[in-house]
This record gives C-alpha cells, sequence and structure tokens, in this order.
C-alpha cells in the first residue's frame, strides 16, 4: 500500500508561497514580468510562471515555480515542464523585445536535494543526475541557502548569485555552443 505524503516536510507549502520568495528577493537584480504566454515546439499555448531580465546584462531567463519538492516524480515533472517551457517561444505584447525568441534559461524553484519526507530515504544523486540533464536545455535550478542567499545553478556549477551576480562561465554557459537541446549550434540569434 503506497504511503501518504507528509506535506508538513516541504518548505514552501504553496506555489505562490514559494513565488513571492523569489519575486520580492531578486527584486532589485531582476526586473519581473508574471503569466508569460509562449509557444511551445509543438504550436501548443504555454504560460510561463515568471520572466526575469537581469538589471545589468539585459539577459531573459524564466521562472518555474512550485511548493517544495518532496518526490523524484514531482521534481521530474518539474523538469519537464521547464524544459518545454525553455524550448518554447515567447509570444506575450507585454514583451515586445522577445517576441519569437527563446529565453536564455529556465530556473526552477525551489531546488530539490533528493530529500524525501521520511528521513532514511534520499535521493541525492538522482537530484544531481537530473540537475544535470535539464543542465543540456538550459534548466537550471535556484537554490536558497542556509543564510537566504540564492544561486543559479546549471549542472553542477552556479552561474548567478544574490551575492556576486553572474559566475566569469555565465554567457558560454547561457549562449555557448551546445548540441542537444538546442535548434542551431548557436542558438544566440533566436535567445536573449
Amino acid at each position: 500500500m503506497a504511503k501518504a505524503k507528509n506535506e508538513e516536510r516541504r518548505l514552501y507549502q504553496s506555489e505562490p508561497l514559494a513565488r513571492s520568495v523569489i519575486l520580492t528577493s531578486l527584486a532589485q537584480n531582476f526586473s519581473f514580468i508574471e503569466e508569460v504566454k509562449a509557444r511551445s515546439a509543438e504550436g501548443y499555448d504555454l504560460r510561463i510562471d515568471a520572466v526575469g531580465t537581469c538589471r545589468t546584462t539585459g539577459w531573459a531567463i524564466g521562472f518555474e515555480f512550485k511548493r517544495s519538492h518532496l518526490f523524484k516524480s514531482e521534481f521530474a515533472d518539474t523538469m519537464r515542464q521547464a524544459i518545454h517551457y525553455r524550448l518554447a517561444r515567447i509570444t506575450d505584447p507585454r514583451l515586445p523585445s522577445l517576441d519569437g525568441k527563446q529565453l536564455a534559461a529556465i530556473a526552477i524553484f525551489p531546488d530539490w536535494l533528493g530529500k524525501h519526507d521520511v528521513d532514511d530515504i534520499s535521493y541525492p544523486r538522482e537530484a544531481e543526475g537530473m540537475r544535470l540533464v535539464g543542465a543540456q536545455f538550459r534548466v537550471g535550478t535556484m537554490r536558497q541557502g542556509s543564510n537566504g542567499k540564492l544561486t543559479f545553478i546549471m549542472g553542477q556549477g552556479g552561474i548567478w548569485n544574490s551575492v556576486f551576480g553572474w559566475s566569469k562561465t555565465a554567457e558560454g554557459v547561457l549562449f555557448g555552443k551546445r548540441g542537444l537541446g538546442s535548434t542551431r549550434k548557436y542558438d544566440s540569434d533566436n535567445v536573449i
């Protein structure tokens, strides 16, 4: 018989709570537009939770908010959804400079470190593996440290931090050559 989820173990009990943490914490670094319309590669209409444009670089990334993850399947579903958003093209009239373009990346918040709702069950390797696969499509996670600072992790390393800003490798990670999950060898013409 399947065990019921222990909802009390979630740090963020709801998506709106997780959303408010990011939108308020990153307001000085990013300007946000919520509920952004996009069209999937298959031609379906999508709604991205938020698009944040960096105030220093002008790079636009999407954000997908969820309540805290407790199971592999929840995180895998979120990762798959974010990959679809990354490959979609923006159609929202509020973002005319992004019309028809793909976002540079998608950040999932909150991150999942493999913790389960049962103390003796943990899947850190599976979480890392999903993060590495997502990075091939330029999907990463926004991780909140114990000090409340946020880090955008794509693959194994952080490319943005709320204290230090963008890493030296961030531009290459976001816009460099990448075969899998990209529509061209260089998709900087289509990504902003």
